[in-house]
């Protein structure tokens, strides 16, 4: 069956045009480089009587027009209820806010890619499946820049990669570093990623 002349017209103009390459503009290249794509990081503990159920992708203004001696955690309620005006002029930041999770688990970006206006944050979520003596829950903010952009669409996805490990590199530290003690074996988890996905506009 022959296609309509104009449909011809538009599948050959298509297959012309040249596919986008993704771009890896950060990645995690070893283990020591954990946590180092992350701008900006704050743990929020649950024994500070604050809990989150369900994670949070928001874009924000830069840190820098964050009220002065306001957390990353609370900036990210405070802007979900007051979208600030933003202009091509601005930097694009980013707030992760993650699920609640154990002391001994662990969340940390992976890579950061860019196809064409799509942003694709990949991070991994290694939950701790050995023998637990006691147990602290928390859950982390994340903010990350992703710089200036000329006026047009975007959007980003964020993916969260779920892992399983029984084994911390410093096994007799845990939460009280938390910034350096990663997971040693950690493997791939049955469950599906998550993704978070918002659009967002670059106005002149």
């Amino acid at each position: 069956m022959k296609l309509p002349r104009i449909l011809l017209i538009w599948a050959t103009a298509c297959a012309m045009l040249p596919a986008q390459e993704s771009q890896t503009l950060k990645a995690v290249k070893d283990r020591s480089e954990r946590g180092t794509l992350s701008d900006q990081r704050q743990l929020v503990r649950g024994d500070t009587g604050k809990w989150n159920d369900a994670a949070m992708l928001l874009r924000a203004p830069s840190p820098a027009r964050k009220p002065k001696g306001m957390s990353l955690d609370d900036w990210i309620d405070e802007l979900s209820e007051k979208k600030p005006t933003m202009t091509a002029a601005d930097e694009n930041w980013f707030l992760f806010r993650t699920r609640q999770l154990d002391d001994n688990d662990r969340v940390w970006i992976e890579k950061i890619e860019r196809t064409g206006t799509e942003f694709t944050i990949t991070m991994h979520e290694a939950v701790w499946k050995g023998k637990y003596f006691k147990t602290f829950t928390y859950y982390e903010v994340d903010a990350v820049n992703l710089g200036k952009l000329p006026p047009g669409d975007y959007t980003v996805k964020w993916i969260v990669k779920p892992l399983i490990f029984k084994q911390l590199e410093k096994p007799r530290e845990a939460q009280n570093n938390y910034q350096t003690n990663w997971p040693a074996d950690e493997e791939p988890a049955e469950s599906r990623p998550v993704e978070i996905k918002t659009a967002f506009s670059v106005r002149e």
